[in-house]
């Protein structure tokens, strides 16, 4: 894939290839990224400015509500159904190639209802926004649609939007202390931790709407533990200024957390997920867990 300029590889493409040399098993997986996450970062959803003060954002980071909490975000709905449509089609297309058919096809009926509108995903769209998973996956039952996969389409078709609201509301957040394992902006639990700089300052980043906080370095996203004596590390040998998995045995839960001298762009978060998900076996095997975590608007 190129990006107008010929012979220019898409970022996204080279690190996922790279990704597929050094780890072949992720091939899969990483043609199902190639085909989706540059219709994601290339998408525009035409979301309209946000109306909310400094001291309507302090007041709710202060409670420990994001920001968008409460807010009706202004949508294209046809624009979401587009994306989510081209969303399905690819699905549909790199499943069949890697011979995944039962995922193609129920890629395949995703497709077709959106094209005949019998999803109707403007009048749902307040439900997706808001979280509600069970209004989209009912309606998806209705029509015989494979309700999970629905609904992944769905909230990767609101990303575009979410990443235009983080761009948004990010400078209101300034200076406000947020210690969540919730993003600020939207409410989705933290994908992963990054070290950032040669400071090796610790932020985590939301895979929803790629929002960046700093967080203390000893505590628990999800319980909020702060005992070095129940928190530990996990890293295998040779990793681990690289990479790592923070844990903690008073919830069970980790973190994977990785080195990065700049943010990583909010696009390419879902790639370096994949990157560590090797971390997340070794984790899984020792009885942690990636707990569910998150204050949705």
């Amino acid at each position: 894939m190129t990006t107008g300029t010929i012979g220019v590889v898409d970022p996204i493409v080279q690190r996922l290839r790279a990704l597929v040399q050094d780890s072949p098993d992720l091939k899969d997986a990483a043609h199902l990224y190639e085909a989706i996450l540059p219709l994601l970062r290339d998408a525009n959803l035409h979301v309209e400015t946000i109306s909310i003060t400094p001291e309507q954002a302090h007041s709710k980071m202060e409670m420990g509500l994001p920001l968008l909490h409460d807010l009706a975000l202004e949508l294209d709905g046809q624009a979401v159904c587009e994306l989510m449509l081209r969303l399905a089609h690819a699905v549909e297309t790199v499943c069949e190639n890697n011979d995944e058919l039962f995922r193609a096809e129920a890629a395949r009926r995703i497709r077709l209802a959106l094209e005949k509108d019998k999803l109707k995903v403007n009048d749902l769209l307040p439900y997706i926004a808001s979280g509600k998973s069970d209004v989209l996956k009912s309606a998806a039952q209705s029509l015989q649609l494979d309700p999970d996969l629905v609904w992944a389409l769905a909230q990767n078709a609101l990303k575009p939007a979410l990443h235009a609201c983080c761009r948004q509301l990010t400078p209101l957040a300034e200076g406000i202390s947020w210690h969540k394992g919730y993003c600020f902006i939207c409410g989705t639990g933290a994908i992963v931790g990054e070290l950032q700089k040669n400071t090796q300052v610790k932020h985590l980043r939301c895979g929803q709407c790629g929002a960046d906080w700093l967080f203390r370095r000893l505590q628990c996203m999800y319980c909020g533990n702060e005992d070095h004596n129940t928190l530990g590390l996990l890293y295998m040998e040779g990793q681990h200024e690289k990479m790592r998995m923070e844990v903690c045995d008073s919830c069970n839960g980790y973190l994977k957390v990785i080195a990065a001298f700049s943010p990583t762009p909010p696009e390419m978060l879902p790639v370096e997920d994949l990157a560590t998900l090797h971390l997340d076996y070794i984790a899984q095997e020792r009885g942690y867990v990636r707990r569910a975590v998150g204050n949705n608007q």
